[in-house]
């Protein structure tokens, strides 16, 4: 069909189908390239926090083993496990006395931000304490403690449970505890805040090298079926189970998309990893809706323009038809 036999509709149809396409494939290809520089951007300051992470926790690993070689800590924690007294830590740190209170210099660790410290004995019993509340209450290591041994290996993944009375996460590191004949007489048992190991990851007082700023999500099984964050930092007495496509690739380790649906149902940019160190997935992520806002406007302006343009030869054709006909006349 010649243009010149096309009604002025027809044209207005296929101007306005040419503007959508042209202005439809800038937005894709536009979203495309910026999704994927987002990701790249995101996958960088992973890795960072990732490794910060596994850093933090070796660390604190390494400092709890070495404290366990201590003679002072053998000396006092073999005390402790020998003898039939229960007793509690002195609060003026003096040495043990009738009244059952013990001096715990060199037994406790006060260079960790723990929540609390404990001696447990070879039936789990907490024998002492840093929080005297829990003396005597049963401590089950193999099914609620990440249970680290170094004469084995000390490349164990922590592991992240649901305190009932706190209402969050919490991870708990036990190691034996050996005579000088190597036989395990108990246990050293520290239990850690996640919001430790959490802000490792962060610099104080750094901002963001995103720009817009991103959301960054620590999440692990903290029971058997039910996936939380570690720790949330917006707000630290929530911890909704989380659920999403790049959730269940990062705990998984498994590679996919990086642009999904978050645990809100929004669409994101995100970058996951798995952290064997931890048995968790950790996510950045940032809103698609911010991310593509420059994209968007693009697309409506040449929409806008397209519109404009099409409008403007309709009226014309249209126009020029009619006087046609009127000299046909």
């Amino acid at each position: 069909m010649k243009i010149s036999q096309m009604s002025c509709t027809e044209i207005l149809i296929v101007s306005l189908t040419v503007t959508s396409s042209i202005g439809l494939m800038t937005y894709f290809n536009d979203t495309r390239t910026s999704g994927r520089q987002a990701y790249e951007a995101q996958k960088q300051v992973l890795t960072e926090r990732a490794n910060a992470f596994s850093e933090a926790k070796n660390s604190l690993i390494i400092s709890i083993t070495q404290h366990l070689k201590s003679p002072e800590f053998k000396e006092k924690s073999i005390k402790v496990l020998s003898s039939k007294k229960r007793f509690r830590p002195s609060r003026q740190n003096t040495t043990s006395n009738p009244d059952g209170d013990f001096d715990t210099i060199g037994l406790f660790q006060t260079d960790l931000k723990a929540e609390s410290i404990s001696i447990l004995t070879a039936g789990a019993i907490i024998a002492l304490s840093t929080e005297t509340t829990k003396t005597g209450r049963y401590q089950p290591v193999q099914n609620t403690t990440t249970y680290i041994d170094p004469e084995k290996s000390s490349d164990v993944s922590l592991r992240f449970f649901k305190d009932p009375r706190a209402g969050r996460p919490t991870t708990t590191i036990a190691l034996p505890i050996r005579d000088n004949t190597n036989k395990r007489r108990g246990y050293y048992s520290v239990d850690i805040n996640p919001k430790m190991l959490h802000g490792s990851m962060f610099i104080q007082d750094q901002p963001s090298n995103l720009s817009p700023p991103e959301s960054t999500h620590a999440v692990a099984y903290t029971s058997l079926s039910r996936i939380t964050e570690i720790y949330n930092p917006l707000e630290p007495n929530q911890y909704p189970a989380l659920k999403s496509e790049g959730i269940n690739n990062a705990l998984n380790d498994r590679p996919g998309p990086y642009l999904y649906l978050n645990h809100q149902r929004k669409p994101v940019v995100g970058a996951y990893q798995y952290i064997p160190e931890a048995n968790m997935g950790l996510l950045i992520e940032r809103e698609q809706s911010v991310l593509f806002e420059g994209s968007r406007r693009l697309l409506i302006k040449i929409l806008i323009t397209g519109l404009s343009i099409s409008g403007l030869a309709f009226l014309a054709l249209k126009q020029l038809k009619t006087q046609s006909s009127k000299k046909d006349l």
